[in-house]
């Protein structure tokens, strides 16, 4: 199945993120500001960002804000998140490997959660391979 939204075409795992992610800020169970983050996707150089990773590139271009990539395995995703924040990306998503299914994101670590404030979000493979 798939769903026109304006020049968007969305697959049934992509609406479904969209409608969870949607879901999940309406019960206030993301942190999500009314504002849109919209800006440049770039793909995580480490892929897995559990080690620090390569930093947006100048802040030259119209709007400045960029949105990192990044693959699932290898670390935890409170390490992913917090690398691309440090990094200095506005937005992460991660993605899954090999799979279209989807997971929640989580962390046992309340240290390295306080840290983080940028927003991230999982999607499945198709969904990235379409962003």
């Amino acid at each position: 199945m798939l769903l026109s939204i304006g020049m968007l075409m969305l697959s049934a795992t992509q609406v479904y993120t969209i409608l969870t992610v949607q879901l999940f800020a309406f019960l206030n169970l993301l942190p999500v500001e009314a504002d849109i983050l919209a800006g440049f996707l770039i793909n995580s150089k480490p892929e897995n960002a559990c080690e620090p990773i390569v930093p947006p590139p100048l802040k030259d271009n119209s709007s400045g804000t960029f949105i990192v990539l990044i693959r699932r395995l290898d670390c935890n995703f409170d390490i992913k998140v917090l690398n691309a924040q440090r990094a200095g990306y506005k937005a992460a998503i991660v993605h899954n490997v090999d799979s279209d299914d989807l997971i929640s994101m989580g962390s046992n670590d309340i240290d390295v959660l306080k840290k983080i404030d940028i927003p991230s979000v999982f999607i499945g493979e198709s969904s990235a391979n379409s962003l």
